[in-house]
């Protein structure tokens, strides 16, 4: 019980603000020494009173002591009680008393044993008695708690008085800033402020601790602020890097979707127009321009069409987007189909003109696929989708115009995600089959080799074409795990045929150039044991275009590849936008060139088509290189060949891609059946 009244004492002595501890503290220290002090003097003051009364009684001892022997002496009662009455009257003395030698007493006054005083009579050298004398006591100790009551209410008043200037005086001169600190302080909106406002004190300038801590936290509200306005710009340029395209300025992608669905919201509101256009647009021919002029005079273009388009659509209170590459997205409000094909002109017509470059001019134009909402989509996925879909259907149409969405176009959009989704499960369960075409030596008419052919025949779509599910498998990166399935079944078969034959058959494998990126083809080349063997007789068939971005990456991985003995060809070679002079830059890499049908078809009939053919073979020839020509479908066309001196041929002529169980029947066939072996002119 008692712990606990000190405890809520303690308690109660907490006192929350500085000013009253300290005050408290003074207080008690101001109350501590006075006491120590005054009980001090008081100790003093007694003693010293105690002593002069003693002093006075004994003086008065001493002045009556021989009139008082005299007097028993003289046996004179009168005199004796007239003296001690008189010494009785003292203030000093509470008593008096005089004992005889004889023993007769004479008293005045209350006497207390032990006596205070007592001095012996003596009179003419014959002791008479004594006289005791009793002190009074009382009267120090009444003059004592006098002087101790005057103090201790001067004192109070004093501490008081000095307690109340003290605690002014801390007030004023600590705690009244420290609470003005305090409130600056606990401001949440301080914490995050982009403003610097210092904490400024009514106080006159003093070099003390306060004005140190004020220093201090003005130097980190100060620093608050800084880093408040880098966070905001460094945010702001985050979000701006996030939302616009860092090279034309327009809005990106990101940004695309969200304009797009406050577009869509707005037209649900929009009395003045009843339609939103919404346009894809893409570059014709830019990435062979940017493949072969380099990325700075793309970047050029790209910044032009971006000016050319934000001009244009800006007039019509539109939006322009960069979607990706040379893709962009532009939108606008609009009331007919009329109104979006006008824009659509006149955005074809803008890119007509010329880019103007540092030493040259160009020209490129732009295929546009157009849908309107809300008739052609709910959402701003589909939406995008689409317009990608229609585009494409302006570029089959020949480019350099544009088309709008319709649902026929729908088709094409299920095929591409059904194969997707099939593409899928046709590697996982095995439903992909390689087919073999022969490949022709013109010199001897012997069968050199096989191009191996990837097949694939669903249950619900049928027998899928290769220029259909392989573009699907490369952009969704299913096309890397075909690749090297084909690859290694297509060598393992070849092999087993070279071996029944006891022939050099070599086997030609398409490769996409997607998978020289791909990050396990490393791995793939270190480790696995396919690559355990000699592949001399194993070429890779890549595009022109891959050799055209001399791509850094694609180098190491064609390095690597060669490493193991593999030949590389090009296919459809001069469907591209190549030069001869590139076979000449890389033909330490190339040991055949495939020269594409398109050629083929009208060599007989087109004598340009010939000197290009002439002149491909000549220069490879030169760089031994040899040439193999696709697309073979006549005789005339194997002997205008033969007479241009290509090396190789492959075509329906000869015969069309088989599976691979009739390949050895083929095989039999063909050596059986005699050949007439044409002379090249």
């Amino acid at each position: 019980m008692g712990l606990s009244a000190l405890e809520k004492l303690k308690h109660g002595l907490r006192f929350k603000k500085l000013g009253h501890r300290l005050t408290f503290y003074f207080v008690s220290l101001g109350i501590f020494f006075t006491v120590v002090t005054v009980s001090v003097l008081l100790v003093k003051q007694y003693q010293d009173g105690r002593l002069s009364v003693y002093e006075e009684a004994n003086d008065t001892i001493k002045a009556v002591n021989q009139q008082l022997a005299r007097s028993l002496w003289n046996v004179d009662q009168d005199s004796t009680h007239i003296l001690l009455e008189g010494v009785y009257r003292m203030p000093s003395i509470q008593g008096v008393r005089i004992v005889e030698a004889l023993g007769n007493e004479y008293q005045y006054g209350d006497i207390e044993l032990p006596v205070s005083l007592s001095s012996p009579l003596v009179f003419n050298g014959q002791n008479m008695g004594k006289i005791e004398v009793d002190v009074k006591d009382e009267l120090i100790t009444e003059s004592v708690l006098d002087q101790m009551i005057v103090i201790l209410i001067s004192s109070t008043l004093m501490i008081g008085l000095i307690s109340f200037v003290f605690s002014t005086i801390v007030k004023n001169a600590v705690t009244r800033h420290l609470s003005k600190i305090s409130r600056e302080t606990v401001q949440p909106a301080q914490l995050t402020s982009k403003t610097y406002k210092p904490i400024v004190l009514n106080r006159p300038e003093y070099s003390d601790e306060i004005a140190d801590l004020v220093e201090a936290l003005n130097r980190g509200r100060k620093q608050v602020a800084e880093f408040a306005l880098a966070k905001e710009s460094y945010e702001d340029q985050l979000e701006h890097q996030a939302n616009f395209d860092m090279l034309t300025n327009l809005p990106n992608r990101r940004h695309i979707e969200y304009h797009l669905k406050n577009e869509m919201l707005n037209q649900q509101e929009n009395a003045e127009y009843s339609k939103l256009a919404i346009f894809f647009i893409d570059l014709d021919g830019f990435k062979e321009v940017n493949d072969s002029l380099g990325h700075s005079t793309g970047d050029k273009i790209l910044l032009d069409s971006a000016s050319r388009l934000k001009k244009l659509i800006t007039r019509y209170g539109g939006y322009v987007a960069r979607f990706g590459g040379d893709e962009f997205i532009a939108c606008f409000q609009c009331n007919t189909r009329a109104d979006a094909e006008d824009v659509a002109d006149k955005t074809i017509l803008a890119f007509k003109e010329n880019f103007v470059l540092s030493d040259s001019q160009l020209q490129l134009g732009c295929s546009i696929g157009v849908v309107l909402y809300p008739e052609d989509g709910e959402n701003t996925e589909d939406l995008i989708r689409r317009a990608d879909t229609a585009m494409y259907k302006a570029k089959e149409a020949g480019r350099n115009t544009f088309a709008f969405f319709d649902e026929s176009m729908m088709y094409n959009i299920v095929l591409h995600n059904t194969i997707k989704s099939k593409l899928k499960d046709a590697i996982v369960n095995n439903q992909l089959e390689l087919y073999f075409q022969p490949l022709i030596d013109l010199r001897d008419m012997s069968i050199t080799g096989f191009e191996a052919l990837l097949r694939w025949e669903d249950e619900d779509l049928g027998k899928v074409r290769p220029d259909l599910f392989i573009p699907v498998a490369e952009k969704t990166g299913q096309i890397f795990d075909i690749d090297i399935w084909v690859f290694e079944h297509a060598i393992a078969q070849v092999k087993e045929w070279r071996s029944d034959f006891n022939e050099e058959f070599i086997v030609a494998i398409n490769f996409s150039p997607t998978n020289f990126h791909h990050r396990e083809l490393s791995d793939w080349t270190h480790n696995h044991q396919v690559f355990l063997q000699t592949l001399d007789w194993v070429e890779l068939e890549v595009t022109e275009r891959l050799m055209l971005d001399d791509d850094p990456v694609v180098m190491k991985g064609i390095k690597q590849l060669l490493k193991s003995g593999l030949k590389f060809s090009i296919d459809d070679f001069g469907t591209g936008y190549s030069s001869l002079g590139y076979i000449k830059k890389f033909s330490h890499i190339l040991s055949k060139i495939k020269i594409d049908r398109m050629f083929v078809n009208e060599l007989i009939n087109n004598s340009s088509d010939q000197a290009l053919v002439k002149s491909i073979i000549t220069l490879a020839d030169s760089l031994s290189i040899e040439v193999l020509a696709e697309g073979i479908e006549s005789k005339k066309q194997e002997e205008s060949l033969i007479g241009l001196g290509c090396d190789y041929a492959q075509g329906f002529f000869y015969s069309k891609p088989i599976p691979a169980p009739e390949i050895p029947a083929f095989i039999r066939k063909w050596q059986q059946t005699p050949h007439i072996v044409s002379s090249s002119s």
